[in-house]
């Protein structure tokens, strides 16, 4: 028998909740307080905008019992590929509660890319708004998968909408309950398994300071325009709700319009993507009355720290009417797919201590473990520079299918980045892996772009590099050797566009003689970074 109580003291202590059974678990603790407000309706609920904690699990309960009726069940993988509305977060919930694992995903994504995704996480079914469903298969069915909809010619989702509903029961806090496709240098998608303990256990222990107003309603609420595909949007609301604040989710990032909502001072925390923030200050940040907010989050790229001082002057410990007092805070969290999120937070510190620029180290989580190692895989001492690796229950358990890759026997997981070590948890990052590229606040790994580029006729090689770039972090260049003495970049732009996703597809093209290798045959990705650069500057 499930017990929401108990439960609740459970993800209180970290001590573990499955994922189906959190909106129960939190509408038993908070009941009618404001969970979300959205502004994009859900299908089939009518043009509801604000939901309370109970409304959630009403509508959990609710797209649970659609979703059996469709015929998802136990151990079933559902691809989900929905517009970036609450409902692709809520069919998480309700695939988590029967015991089916979800597969977020861009629904930008190109044909090609879905099918491997399809392979890589072993779906056995795809749930896909109308438009999506009729652009993925207009060309070549998909005749290898159970496809439901929101509208159109499949089995809509919302002819279930009148089946039983479905309660929480008691499930493994350890059984996987969500993938999440990346890649790699292999060039091949990989579907990183999550498990509610690993996706839960930092929103369910590091809490906001939430509290509610006489009227009942939450006293923190936090604005977020982020894909809830992506894990950093998935542990932003997870984050919000186990917080008990209220989520102000807006499902597109337009710069005006958040500057709007900050200024009217109804939010007290902003979290985005580096590319959000640079954005927010070419659109006049600085100019905009922000002293309400409290706190600045960060996350899925380095944020620079210049940047990141000037909005904590942008916001105020507390405001005096429209005075400002100190400066808000910022935290900068570092994490990735395969670490189930954030695993790590830098801090910058309010007013005075802020004003000495000195290097933030950022500090694990709770329950996560940090090393930093040489080439050879042995352990560095505190201070070397070394590659990090984490271990812990946020940890993803395997990638789907594949035991050459993921944690080690002793469950140390590699991430390619690196940084040195201090003790406490602490260490300070020194860089990434030239094979991962950060776009936007989006992994990518060229391999796996080059494997679609190379498919063109007039390209004989092609490297994927990532330019340094103010506002996108990097930005992809293709370094083509051509097949003859000309090349068409236009045409090989539009080529692209059609088959890779828009934030993973080159923006330019350089063309060269030769792409630089090491002793190994691999690609010289420095030396190709470089001559992207002395060639680049707009397509050719």
């Amino acid at each position: 028998m499930f017990d929401s109580a108990l439960s609740g003291v459970r993800l209180l202590l970290g001590r573990g909740v499955h994922l189906g059974s959190l909106p129960a678990v939190l509408a038993a603790r908070f009941g009618e307080r404001p969970a979300v407000e959205c502004g994009l309706a859900v299908p089939g609920f009518g043009d509801r905008t604000s939901w309370t904690y109970a409304a959630l699990e009403s509508a959990v309960a609710t797209l649970a019992g659609a979703q059996r009726a469709a015929g998802v069940g136990e151990g079933d993988v559902l691809l989900v590929a929905l517009p970036n509305r609450l409902d692709a977060l809520l069919h998480l919930f309700a695939a988590a509660r029967l015991g089916a694992v979800a597969c977020p995903v861009n629904a930008r994504l190109k044909r090609s890319e879905f099918d491997a995704v399809v392979v890589a996480a072993g779906a056995t079914a795809a749930l896909l708004d109308g438009d999506v469903l009729a652009r993925l298969t207009a060309d070549q069915p998909w005749a290898d998968l159970r496809l439901l909809t929101t509208e159109g010619p499949a089995p809509s989702i919302l002819d279930g909408l009148a089946a039983a509903p479905v309660a929480a029961v008691d499930r493994d806090p350890d059984a996987v309950v969500v993938t999440l496709c990346t890649s790699g240098t292999t060039g091949t998608p990989k579907a990183a398994a999550l498990t509610s303990r690993g996706l839960l256990g930092g929103p369910g222990r590091v809490r906001l300071p939430v509290t509610r107003k006489r009227d009942g309603t939450a006293r923190y609420r936090l604005l977020a325009a982020l894909p809830l595909y992506h894990v950093m949007g998935i542990g932003t609301a997870l984050g919000a709700l186990c917080a008990g604040a209220e989520l102000v989710l807006r499902e597109r990032f337009v710069a005006a319009d958040i500057l709007d909502v900050l200024e009217r001072g109804r939010v007290r925390a902003f979290v985005g993507v580096p590319t959000m923030y640079a954005d927010l200050e070419a659109a006049g940040a600085e100019k905009r009355n922000l002293s309400f907010v409290r706190l600045w989050v960060s996350g899925a790229d380095a944020m620079p720290a210049d940047r990141a001082r000037r909005f904590q002057r942008f916001g105020a410990v507390a405001t005096v009417g429209r005075r400002r007092l100190g400066t808000a805070a910022f935290v900068d969290v570092y994490g990735m797919v395969e670490l189930s999120g954030g695993a790590a937070v830098r801090i910058y510190p309010f007013s005075v201590a802020a004003r000495f620029h000195l290097p933030v180290p950022a500090v694990v989580l709770p329950g996560i473990h940090v090393r930093a190692v040489d080439e050879s895989g042995a352990p560095v001492r505190w201070g070397r520079r070394g590659e990090l690796q984490f271990r812990g229950t946020s940890v993803l358990r395997e990638y789907r299918g594949r035991r050459d890759v993921g944690p080690d026997d002793e469950g140390w997981f590699a991430t390619g980045d690196y940084g040195r070590v201090l003790p406490a948890g602490a260490f300070v990052f020194a860089g990434r892996s030239r094979d991962r590229l950060k776009v936007g606040g989006f992994s990518v790994f060229p391999a796996e772009v080059e494997t679609i580029l190379e498919g063109h006729p007039e390209v004989a090689e092609v490297a994927l590099v990532g330019v340094p770039d103010e506002r996108l972090g990097d930005r992809p260049v293709a370094v083509v050797v051509p097949r003859h003495d000309t090349f068409p970049d236009e045409a090989f732009l539009r080529w692209a566009h059609e088959r890779v996703a828009g934030y993973r597809r080159p923006r330019e093209v350089v063309v060269v003689d030769e792409i630089p290798r090491g002793g190994n045959g691999k690609i010289d990705r420095p030396g190709a970074t470089r001559l992207a650069v002395q060639g680049g500057g707009g397509p050719r």
